[in-house]
């Protein structure tokens, strides 16, 4: 099993082509803009041209008290993301492919690490995830009450209706809470904040079935990590880019055994 390196350590080589360009174009246009941040928010987005304004404008320059900078990342989107994110004064980060989330959290993260912002928020593009949750996830963070803050729709609710997919989330907490000895809730909502420096530690290569991986790798990093509930609303337009039940159940057991056997008996013994 290849073993990838911290995503900090990534960040300061440049080991992957692609995103050593996009981020090289990034900080050519915007890295004016990320000077005294304190919270970056990442957004991916894979051809999400009609949610894209709607999530970013509700996140504001200042999440509490803190400076923060959203940056929209997109994985190689062919439709107008990009076009709609520039109207809106948005900052981008564009990667030339679609990888995945995975790949695009990944590069955005790496952009987090280079310019040392203390702070990490992630949201998904596809309006299900509502951003104001992010002053209470992010306090949490900064107060040092928790390393790691992960949304829960299951100590909030989802109002998606689809009863297999809710299975499934219970499911997959079951089986991290088991293999890490760890109690979580939802391994894979599309919210969520982390300090910055466990990118120290956390190694990451899955290209999109990716929040199970972040989340193990967090906790056999000894972060300390903490839910907040949250409500998971349905999209404001379009489908997932995950595939149906059965494809994302098979992909996502996949990615949590092999992170899970990485973590535990190849990196931490």
């Amino acid at each position: 099993m290849l073993i990838p390196l911290p995503v900090s350590t990534e960040a300061r080589l440049g080991t992957d082509p692609i995103d050593k360009e996009a981020i090289r174009q990034f900080e050519c246009n915007y890295s004016d803009r990320l000077q005294q941040v304190s919270v970056i928010v990442l957004i991916p987005a894979y051809n999400e041209e009609k949610n894209i304004a709607k999530v970013a404008n509700l996140i504001p320059s200042f999440i509490g008290d803190l400076p923060a900078h959203t940056v929209i990342v997109s994985d190689g989107s062919t439709d107008g993301t990009v076009e709609v994110a520039r109207t809106f004064d948005l900052s981008i980060c564009d990667a030339p492919i679609n990888r995945g989330q995975g790949a695009a959290l990944r590069l955005g993260y790496k952009i987090a690490s280079r310019f040392k912002i203390p702070i990490v928020a992630v949201v998904d593009a596809d309006g299900q995830w509502d951003p104001t949750d992010l002053e209470v996830m992010v306090k949490m963070v900064a107060d040092n009450t928790a390393d790691f803050v992960q949304g829960s729709r299951v100590l909030g609710h989802s109002e998606v209706g689809d009863p297999i997919r809710d299975l499934g989330v219970v499911v997959f907490a079951k089986l991290i809470s088991f293999l890490t000895r760890y109690h979580v809730t939802d391994t894979s909502s599309g919210i969520r904040v982390f300090k910055s420096e466990l990118l120290n530690k956390i190694r990451l290569q899955e290209p999109q079935y990716q929040s199970s991986e972040l989340l193990i790798s967090a906790i056999y990093a000894k972060a300390r990590i903490s839910e907040h509930p949250v409500v998971m609303s349905k999209r404001h337009t379009g489908n997932s880019k995950k595939g149906n039940n059965l494809k994302y159940g098979m992909n996502y057991a996949r990615v949590v055994f092999s992170t899970w056997i990485r973590e535990r008996f190849l990196i931490r013994g």
